[in-house]
């Protein structure tokens, strides 16, 4: 399984990176929109999961991305990382849409994504609850 993150907050990028690479996830990684795009396009990866912040700066938002992505591989999974919940106002979530609201436990977004490399999707996809605090570092 290879898991694309796009997250144009470059410290963000990297701690969630080192987490990544911990849990023995595969991973490439983008600081916006058109170079993820530009990745997923490519013939010779194939990206099953893709990590997106939100809000990506200039160019498209995560929530574009990850629709043109869609276009190019209609099977992907989206795990969003915000901290602008506002801008998923009007958004009606697949059932291969998941979001961690910052901060979350990177440790717990390592591991969702993880548990999807074996097909589980329920497990792995439980974000901490709002006010509850993390046991290790938090974004």
């Amino acid at each position: 399984m290879t898991v694309l993150l796009v997250e144009d907050d470059a410290m963000v990028r990297l701690t969630l990176a080192d987490f990544f690479e911990a849990v023995g996830l595969d991973f490439l990684e983008a600081d916006n929109a058109e170079d993820a795009l530009a990745i997923i396009a490519d013939k010779a990866q194939t990206i099953d999961v893709l990590v997106t912040d939100l809000d990506l700066g200039l160019g498209d938002s995560g929530l574009i991305l990850a629709k043109k992505a869609r276009l190019l591989q209609p099977e992907l999974r989206v795990v969003y990382e915000t901290g602008s919940p506002e801008l998923f106002l009007g958004h009606t979530f697949s059932e291969r849409e998941r979001v961690f609201h910052k901060p979350f436990d990177p440790i717990a977004l390592a591991h969702a994504v993880l548990a999807l490399q074996g097909g589980d999707r329920g497990a792995g996809w439980r974000q901490r609850p709002a006010g509850e605090k993390a046991v290790a570092s938090s974004l």
